[in-house]
């Protein structure tokens, strides 16, 4: 591979080429749904999303899911099928292209797959069998109809380059409809569609055989294809290397690309969070790259860090660099990296609350970028403020470090104040837990970005209200964090006694060297967080046995599906056992002998666990306001932020903090 003259990352940013289309570097944007459009047509939000992208230095950027054919008919999707969006395809395009990017539309159908509660009663398949995570079940596509469904997503991408789009890639992966006709476990067709590896592949090899035919060979036309699905019976990784040679044979392939996991229990393997390793699906891309060493590959999959994508393209592993979740939060990616200063990127922090507020068809979030889509992603300062005031921030956590932060980039003079030595508040315990290491950058990019703009940081003091009031504050921004409140299924004696302390004051503890303990720690979920899991797996790294009680009817129900199914498997896999619909009931045998007793929430037999050595609980929590009022009776404006207000997730925290500091 020819190396650019860049210092920092020589391969990344040397430039290539796709069907006769000049990238500016190897780094592209993967397809991310983000909600933004509007009944099916382009918006500024958009536009806006795409554009900073653009000008973050991205080489190439993928689209949303888009509306290909009449039956795809979501408001969420636009509608790149109908005529009556050219003139929004065509502005999207130019948003784009203008900054010498270019932009692909991806086609796709989810076919019988579906990730929300409920079945999809209008879904379409290759054969009428149940989708393995939601159980729709489709009607299956007749000859006639998967020839109509060709013929318009190849319309669709003509309508698309004559917008100005630089080309198309085909979805096929992800357990969508395309997997589908390719999955020997999903298609049970036995006529040109189905039966033989060659059948089973027919629509895609039509598919790009007549984008070629309607769009020519200066388009770019890239295969997302199945890596390894993960569905006994599915594709696996052979399969998927037998898939991508016959599918690139002809040479109209411009590049492909792996995509990991199906609708099934495998549906985590396509957006891997902290347990997963870095980079986790290169060997995959290296294997592929043995079989197909002239066919352009992009690398996808957990690549979060400058580094690591040069290291990729350096060893010829891959021709280019797929990133989804790291430019939803930062799109300055690319800019950053190429001037050397990676240490000032918003770090993705693969929690995939992301996912969680797309799949909710609410528009696309994130936990470390509170800009998301607004003009102050890139290039543009936040609005000065109309006057300078002095702002006092109390608490050192995400909320008050992202309020303090975005407070005095709008010229205000800011004093944070913190209880504890170190930032990051409560998110620093838990990025120190098991699988959660990447919340560190969250704090960490805050803690930078404060300093640079001039907020005063006072760290390692407990603010009393004589001591805010001394700095004669105009506003105050109350980040002060909330407590676990007591559970009522336990005695009040024994919080009296200090017999059951909480997950979080109970991790502090166990984070410090010591060996692993006998004995079983039992922890009561009344949370439902994700940082309530990472404690659980800190309880078994210390103690010999670990057992979980909730009163609802499953575990994990706050938590993003795809992060579930991460938790429960690994629970499966570490022996951690997890009882639903069950709460400790207390007897005096827990503090003689150290056995509990519980029961079903209905009623009726429970079950005794004995040998208890500690017993601690995750309950909702109690904002901590004990400031709040003395402070708003001296005449001060208190502005409430992140659990302060209430209690609430990661995502809630940095929004809510760089809210607060727009109002100021």
């Amino acid at each position: 591979m020819m190396a650019s003259e860049n210092p920092h990352y020589p391969h990344m940013f040397a430039p290539f080429e796709l069907s006769g289309r000049r990238l500016r570097n190897r780094i592209v944007h993967a397809s991310i749904s983000t909600a933004l459009a509007e009944h099916s047509a382009v918006t500024d939000r958009l536009l806006l999303y795409y554009a900073n992208r653009a000008k973050g230095g991205a080489a190439m950027l993928v689209t949303d899911p888009l509306g290909a054919a009449p039956h795809q008919t979501g408001p969420l999707r636009v509608g790149a099928y109908e005529d009556r969006h050219r003139a929004g395809l065509a502005r999207w395009a130019d948003a784009v292209e203008s900054e010498d990017c270019r932009l692909l539309g991806q086609l796709q159908d989810p076919g019988r797959g579906r990730h929300v509660p409920g079945r999809n009663y209008e879904a379409i398949g290759a054969s009428g069998l149940p989708d393995d995570l939601s159980w729709t079940m489709p009607h299956p596509l007749s000859v006639q109809e998967v020839r109509k469904l060709v013929q318009s997503f190849a319309e669709t991408a003509a309508r698309l380059k004559e917008c100005g789009f630089s080309g198309v890639e085909i979805s096929a992966g992800h357990g969508h409809l395309f997997h589908q006709f390719m999955s020997p476990w999903s298609n049970r067709r036995d006529d040109e569609y189905g039966g033989t590896f060659e059948n089973r592949l027919r629509i895609v090899d039509e598919l790009v055989a007549a984008i070629r035919h309607h769009c020519g060979d200066g388009f770019i036309l890239g295969l997302k294809l199945p890596g390894d699905d993960g569905v006994p019976g599915g594709v696996d990784p052979a399969l998927s290397r037998r898939i991508a040679g016959h599918l690139t044979r002809n040479g109209q392939v411009s590049y492909v690309c792996l995509a990991q996991g199906s609708h099934h229990r495998s549906l985590e393997m396509h957006v891997p969070n902290d347990a997963y390793p870095r980079v986790p699906y290169l060997p995959l891309v290296q294997a592929l790259r043995a079989e197909l060493a002239d066919v352009p590959l992009m690398a996808l999959g957990r690549i979060t860090d400058p580094a690591e994508a040069e290291g990729i393209l350096a060893h010829g592993d891959a021709d280019l660099i797929g990133l989804g979740r790291p430019l939803v939060t930062d799109p300055a990616w690319p800019l950053k990296a190429e001037a050397g200063l990676a240490r000032r990127i918003r770090y993705c922090v693969n929690a995939n609350n992301c996912w969680n507020t797309i799949v909710g068809h609410r528009p696309i979030q994130c936990d470390n970028n509170p800009r998301v889509a607004t003009p102050y992603e890139i290039g543009v300062p936040l609005p000065r403020a109309a006057s300078r005031r002095r702002v006092v921030v109390v608490g050192a956590g995400i909320a008050g470090l992202e309020a303090a932060g975005a407070a005095a980039q709008r010229g205000h003079d800011v004093i944070l104040i913190g209880a504890s030595q170190e930032p990051g508040g409560k998110t620093r315990l838990q990025a120190q837990l098991p699988s959660s290491e990447s919340l560190s950058s969250i704090y960490d990019f805050q803690v930078d970005a404060a300093v640079r703009a001039g907020v005063e940081l006072r760290l390692g003091h407990t603010a009393r209200v004589q001591d805010v009031l001394r700095l004669e504050p105009d506003t105050v921004v109350l980040a002060t964090g909330a407590d676990m409140v007591w559970p009522d299924s336990l005695p009040a004696t024994l919080r009296e006694q200090g017999l059951v302390p909480d997950l979080r004051t109970l991790a502090v503890e166990l984070l410090r060297p010591r060996p692993r303990e006998r004995g079983t720690a039992v922890l009561l979920d009344l949370d439902h967080g994700q940082g309530v899991y990472a404690g659980a797996e800190l309880l078994h790294a210390r103690f010999e046995r670990v057992v979980l009680l909730t009163p609802r009817d499953s575990f994990a129900q706050d938590v993003p599906l795809v992060s579930r199914q991460t938790i429960l498997r690994r629970f499966h896999a570490l022996g951690i056992e997890l009882l639903p619909m069950t709460e400790p009931y207390w007897t005096q045998a827990f503090e003689d002998d150290g056995a509990l007793e519980y029961r079903h929430v209905y009623g009726g037999p429970g079950g005794r666990i004995c040998d208890v050595a500690v017993l601690t609980y995750a309950t909702p929590r109690s904002p901590a306001l004990e400031l709040y009022e003395p402070l708003r009776q001296a005449g001060v404006q208190v502005v409430r932020v992140g659990d302060a207000k209430v209690a609430c997730t990661v995502m809630d925290a940095t929004r809510e903090g760089h809210a607060a500091a727009m109002t100021i």
